[in-house]
C-alpha cells in the first residue's frame, strides 16, 4: 500500500471527517467547562460581575461555537452524502449479464458496460476521439454523456503509434 493509495480513497475522507465529529463535540465539551469556571468558580475567588468583561467573554465564546458548528454541520452532511452515494468507491468498469426477453437481441460482442466516474452513466461503449493535446496525437476513449477522457487506446493496448492525416495524392503515391 502506497501513501497515494491511502489518501485516495474515500475511506480516509471519511474517516477524516469522523475524527473531525469527535474533536469538534470535545471541544464543545471542554468549551462548557471553560464557561462553568469562569461563571461557577471565579465568584468564589472574589471575581466582580461586569459588563466591561462579561460583553467581549459572551462575544468571543459564541464566535468560537459559530466556527466550530459551521464546519461541524459541513462536515456531518459530507459524510452522510459520503454513505448515502451508491457503490462508494471509483469503479469505471463491470460485468453486467446479458438477460434474454422476449424480442430478439442482436449478439454483442462486448459484454462489458462502463460507468463514466464524471456524470456516473452507464454505457456501452464510449466515443473514440483524436487528441491533439501534447505533442503527439492519440486515440483516446471519451464518454458519450459528458465527454469526460476515459483513458486512450494506446494505453489499454500498450502500444506507442503515431496517428497522421495523409494527403489524398500522397496515398495514392504510396499505394502504387
Amino acid at each position: 500500500m502506497t501513501w497515494k493509495s491511502l489518501f485516495d480513497g474515500y475511506w480516509f475522507v471519511r474517516v477524516v471527517l469522523v475524527l473531525w465529529l469527535v474533536n469538534s463535540v470535545f471541544v464543545l465539551f471542554l468549551l462548557g467547562r471553560i464557561d462553568r469556571v469562569v461563571h461557577d468558580q471565579l465568584y468564589d475567588f472574589g471575581l466582580q460581575f461586569s459588563f466591561v468583561w462579561a460583553t467581549p467573554y459572551w462575544s468571543f465564546l459564541r464566535l468560537v461555537y459559530v466556527c466550530l458548528a459551521f464546519p461541524s454541520v459541513l462536515s456531518g452532511v459530507v459524510l452522510v452524502f459520503s454513505f448515502m452515494k451508491r457503490g462508494g468507491g471509483r469503479r469505471v468498469v463491470r460485468r453486467e449479464e446479458s438477460k434474454p426477453s422476449g424480442a430478439v437481441q442482436p449478439l454483442r460482442e462486448n459484454h462489458m458496460v462502463v460507468s463514466c466516474p464524471g456524470c456516473k452513466k452507464v454505457f456501452s461503449k464510449p466515443l473514440v476521439m483524436l487528441d491533439f493535446g501534447g505533442g503527439k496525437t492519440r486515440l483516446v476513449n471519451v464518454c458519450p454523456y459528458c465527454n469526460h477522457v476515459l483513458g486512450s487506446a494506446e494505453e489499454e493496448k500498450g502500444e506507442d503509434s503515431d496517428i497522421g492525416v495523409l494527403d489524398l495524392d500522397k496515398e495514392k503515391e504510396i499505394r502504387h
